[in-house]
C-alpha cells in the first residue's frame, strides 16, 4: 500500500522551476530515514545516497520536483497582476481558475485569472484563445498600491490553488503538480520498499529547473556520474473524450520509447519489458516526439549512460488539475523495487551487450 498523505502534501507544495526549495526541504525530509545521507547540487536538486558501498551498477533515480506556474511580471495600476509563464500552458485552460502568489516571505495572496465578459462576445472572437499576454491575474484590489501592500513583488511565484483529493473510484486521485510530484512520491515508496534490502549502489535525485530545460538533470548526473538511470516522470493518458493514445490511466506502468529528447536505450527496454511479464507487472507504452523527460540530459552525460524513462500516464498535465490512477504508481514501485534489487553486473552486461 501507498501513503497518499505523502502524496497529498507534495501535491499540495509551492514550487516552480528555479523556486523549489520548500518541495526540496519535504523531500529530504522524507527521504532522510531511508538513505545513509542527503547532498544538494549547486542548482538545488536533492539527492539521497544508499548503500553506496553494495556491489552492481551504480544506479541513480532521477524524478524532478518542479511544477508549471507563472511568475509575477508586472503589478498593472489597476492591481491587476501580468504573469510570466514557466513551462508550457494554454490559455484556454487558465481563465476563471483560482491561484495562490506566493510571497517572498512565503504567504499564499489568492486571486483568480479574469476573462473577458461573454455576454455580447462576437462569434469570431468566441472562436479564439487568448494569448498568454492577455493573461492576468486579479487580485480583487482597488490599485497597484493595495497589492503592494499585500507583500507582492516582481518575479513572485504564481501556482494553482488546488486541493489533492481522492475521486468517486478511490483508484483516481486528482490534484495539482502530480506532473511531477506523482513521481517523487514513486522514488519516495521504492526507498522505503528498500529498508532492510539488498540493492543496487543507489542515488535518488529530486531535480530541479525541469520544465524549462533539464537543467537539475544534468547537475545532478554530473554529481553522481551513474552507470544506469532511470528517469520517472508522467506521459499523456490518451483515454478521455478529448484525447486519444494508446495510454490509459490504470494500464500499468508506462514504457516510454522515444520522445523529443531521447530514443531509449534498447536494450534496457527489452529488460524491463521482460521484468514486467515475468513479474505479472502491468505495463504499457508511449511513443511519443513531444514533450521530454530529465533522460533527455541524462542519456548524454560523460560517455553516455545507460538509461530510459518509466512514466505515470496522467489526464489534464500542466492545467490546474490532473487525474492519476493509484494502481499506476504501485506498478512503477513493484518495477523499481524488483530492478533494484535482483540488478548485478552479470545482468547490466547482458543489458548493454
Amino acid at each position: 500500500m501507498i501513503d497518499l498523505e505523502i502524496l497529498k502534501t507534495l501535491s499540495e507544495a509551492a514550487g516552480i522551476s528555479s523556486c523549489e526549495e520548500a518541495v526540496c526541504s519535504q523531500l529530504e525530509t522524507y527521504m532522510q530515514p531511508y538513505v545513509d545521507c542527503v547532498i544538494h547540487d549547486g542548482l538545488g536538486s536533492v539527492i539521497g545516497i544508499k548503500g553506496d558501498d553494495e556491489t552492481g551498477p551504480k544506479t541513480m533515480l532521477a524524478t524532478h520536483a518542479d511544477e508549471v506556474g507563472f511568475f509575477v511580471k508586472e503589478i498593472e495600476a489597476s492591481g491587476t497582476l501580468r504573469l510570466m509563464p514557466v513551462g508550457s500552458w494554454w490559455t484556454h485552460m487558465l481563465l476563471g481558475h483560482d491561484f495562490n502568489v506566493i510571497t517572498q516571505d512565503g504567504r499564499k495572496i489568492k486571486g483568480f485569472i479574469g476573462s473577458p465578459a461573454t455576454h455580447g462576445m462576437p462569434s469570431e472572437q468566441r472562436a479564439k484563445t487568448l494569448a498568454m499576454e492577455a493573461i492576468y491575474l486579479d487580485l480583487g484590489v482597488a490599485d497597484k498600491k493595495e497589492a503592494e501592500a499585500l507583500g507582492i513583488r516582481i518575479g513572485d511565484m504564481v501556482v494553482p490553488d488546488t486541493n489533492f483529493r481522492v475521486m468517486n473510484n478511490p483508484n483516481y486521485l486528482a490534484g495539482k503538480a502530480f506532473d511531477n510530484r506523482a513521481s517523487c512520491a514513486v522514488g519516495l515508496y521504492v526507498l522505503e520498499r528498500l529498508k532492510g534490502k539488498k540493492h543496487v549502489p543507489l542515488s535518488f535525485a529530486c531535480t530541479v529547473q525541469e520544465e524549462p530545460g533539464l537543467r537539475g538533470a544534468r547537475t545532478s548526473t554530473d554529481l553522481m556520474h551513474p552507470e544506469l538511470a532511470f528517469a520517472i516522470d508522467t506521459t499523456l493518458a490518451g483515454d478521455t473524450p478529448a484525447n486519444a493514445n494508446s495510454c490509459k490511466l490504470g494500464g500499468g506502468v508506462v514504457i516510454s520509447m522515444l520522445d523529443s529528447n531521447t530514443v531509449y536505450h534498447r536494450g534496457l527496454i527489452r529488460y524491463v519489458e521482460k521484468v514486467c511479464k515475468e513479474q505479472g507487472i502491468p505495463y504499457q507504452y508511449a511513443v511519443f516526439n513531444g514533450g521530454g523527460t530529465d533522460s533527455g540530459n541524462i542519456h548524454k552525460s560523460f560517455e553516455g549512460i545507460v538509461n530510459m524513462t518509466l512514466s505515470i500516464p496522467i489526464r489534464y498535465m500542466h492545467t490546474n488539475q490532473s487525474i492519476i490512477h493509484k494502481q499506476d504508481l504501485e506498478a512503477c514501485v513493484d518495477l523499481l523495487t524488483y530492478i533494484l534489487c535482483t540488478m548485478d553486473q552479470q545482468t547490466f552486461d547482458m543489458i548493454c551487450a
